[in-house]
């Protein structure tokens, strides 16, 4: 397989944008079915008329349906979008970005996602997908999971297919929440993954931004107590990863801690905890749950995508080992190129 997509790469690269194309016009398919054309054209940012081009080859194949709602995936198009997703891996040499990155971080696995999860939200779904399948494989009855909160874990929640799962399972948030849409906080997903793995889940229902006195009350209150036990001792712990600019909109953070931040060098945020580039802890918010040094002896994965988390991964990467990195494409070129690596024209990471 290799050899031959060397091979086609060098002499016909124009069917490798061709294939692209139409493998994110079936993955488009298959996350937001029924989808009408002028719906796939701004999400990809293709014109409709070759949207309209493309999907008519699609459905003379037997890959897509037409239907009066929009268009629809037919099970000869799963099949074909499960094949083409793997071969569009080696046009992309996606595990060849795997191992790169597992050769110069503290990660026992990496999974890298074709596309960018910043322009394309059918990639983020992707990468959701990604950790459940990772999950089935590593969760025991009576394991408990700690999930954070935001977009992308937000994800995970929706993939899990709700049959299958081991019993006695409970999961909790890593933290409170953040004052933003219920849909992304962490109380929201840990009740949504528990439902759909048939376990139960406690929420921890306060704020993570409450004042350091009020923190030291509620801390001490039976219920809160028993919640903040059960996420100190999660087995495994599924989290992203914030930039400081999102931690400025989402933690409402006043312009003078903002000016500190911004002197302290902090480029990535964690659990309410600022790291520089150099993965140095510059700097903490008032928050109950997860801290950084818990993550150790826990099977912790961390999941994140698009260019602009690139140096925040790398921060909160370099202090604590993980179990499992999922990435998108477009996170993994820019880790990549920040820590030295050079693309050539095959897309060689060296």
């Amino acid at each position: 397989m290799d050899k031959f997509v060397d091979l086609q790469r060098k002499v016909a690269p124009e069917i490798a944008e061709i294939l692209d194309i139409r493998y994110s016009i079936l993955r488009q398919v298959y996350f937001y079915q029924p989808v009408g054309r002028r719906t796939l054209s701004a999400q990809l940012s293709i014109k409709e008329r070759a949207i309209r081009r493309e999907l008519e080859f699609l459905r003379r194949q037997g890959f897509v349906w037409a239907t009066s709602a929009g268009m629809t995936l037919t099970e000869n198009g799963k099949v074909i979008l499960e094949e083409l997703g793997q071969y569009v891996r080696e046009l992309r040499e996606l595990t060849g970005m795997e191992q790169a990155l597992k050769s110069l971080l503290p990660v026992k696995k990496v999974i890298v996602v074709a596309g960018d999860s910043r322009r394309d939200l059918a990639v983020k779904k992707d990468m959701g997908r990604a950790v459940v399948d990772l999950l089935r494989k590593i969760i025991k009855e009576g394991d408990t999971i700690a999930a954070g909160g935001g977009t992308t874990i937000a994800e995970v929640a929706k993939a899990i297919i709700p049959s299958g799962w081991p019993k006695r399972i409970t999961v909790v948030p890593t933290r409170g929440s953040l004052g933003e849409e219920i849909e992304i906080q962490a109380d929201t997903i840990a009740a949504e993954i528990a439902k759909q793995v048939g376990g139960v889940y406690r929420m921890l229902n306060v704020p993570d931004d409450l004042h350091p006195e009020t923190i030291s009350r509620v801390i001490n209150e039976p219920r809160v107590k028993e919640v903040l036990e059960l996420i100190k001792t999660a087995k495994i712990v599924i989290h992203g990863v914030g930039t400081l600019e999102d931690m400025v909109k989402r933690r409402n953070i006043s312009r003078d801690e903002m000016k500190v931040l911004q002197s302290s060098g902090a480029v990535a945020e964690m659990f309410g905890y600022y790291f520089d580039k150099k993965g140095n802890m510059v700097y903490c918010t008032p928050s109950m749950g997860l801290r950084p040094r818990d993550l150790v002896g826990k099977t912790t994965i961390l999941v994140a995508g698009g260019t602009d988390k690139a140096q925040a991964l790398l921060a909160v990467m370099k202090g604590y080992s993980r179990e499992a990195f999922i990435i998108d494409e477009a996170a993994a070129e820019s880790i990549l190129k920040i820590q030295g690596g050079k693309k050539n024209g095959s897309k060689n990471w060296n």
